[in-house]
C-alpha cells in the first residue's frame, strides 16, 4: 500500500490512500465539461515560393561548398552525407504533406489575411524575412566560401 497522500484540489483536500482505486479518483476529479479541441490543420500556410526560395538558399549552400572543397574525397564524401539529410528533411515534410492535402490554401497563401501566429498576426514580408534568414545566411557563406577558393587558388 502506498503511503498516505493529501491531494488539493480547488474546493477541499482529499486523502487518497489508495493510488490504484480508479474510481476514487473519478469521483473525486469529475470532468465537469469537455475541453475545448483545436481543428487540426493540416495546410503549412507558406506560399509556395518561400518554399522553393528556401530549397535554392540550400541549394547555393551546398553548391558553393562543393565549389569549394569538392576537390578533396572527404570532402565530397561530407558534402553527400550533408545532401542525403538536406533532402530527408525536405522530403519526408513534403511526402506527410502530400498524404493529407489541404482542401483549400490557407488565407496567409490567398493573401487574404496576415498569418496568425502564437506573438500575433504577421504579413508576408515579416513572415518571410523570419523563415529564410538562415538559409539566405547559408547561401552568402556557400557563394562566399566558392568565391574565397577562386581567388585564392585563381
Amino acid at each position: 500500500m502506498l503511503e498516505l497522500r493529501q491531494t488539493f484540489t480547488a474546493d477541499h483536500a482529499i486523502d487518497l490512500a489508495d493510488a490504484h482505486d480508479v474510481s476514487i479518483l473519478a469521483t473525486v476529479f469529475p470532468r465537469t465539461k469537455a475541453t475545448p479541441v483545436q481543428p487540426e490543420r493540416v495546410d503549412l500556410e507558406l506560399p509556395g515560393w518561400i518554399w522553393g526560395s528556401m530549397a535554392a538558399c540550400y541549394g547555393l549552400f551546398f553548391g558553393g561548398l562543393f565549389a569549394a572543397s569538392g576537390h578533396d574525397g572527404e570532402a565530397i564524401f561530407a558534402i553527400v552525407i550533408s545532401l542525403g539529410y538536406a533532402a530527408m528533411y525536405f522530403g519526408t515534410a513534403s511526402i506527410l504533406f502530400g498524404m493529407n492535402p489541404p482542401r483549400q490554401p490557407s488565407a496567409f497563401v490567398r493573401r487574404l489575411a496576415p498569418l496568425q501566429t502564437w506573438t500575433g498576426p504577421m504579413d508576408t514580408l515579416a513572415v518571410a524575412a523570419q523563415v529564410l534568414t538562415v538559409p539566405a545566411c547559408l547561401a552568402f557563406f556557400g557563394l562566399a566560401a566558392a568565391v574565397i577558393r577562386a581567388a585564392v587558388i585563381g
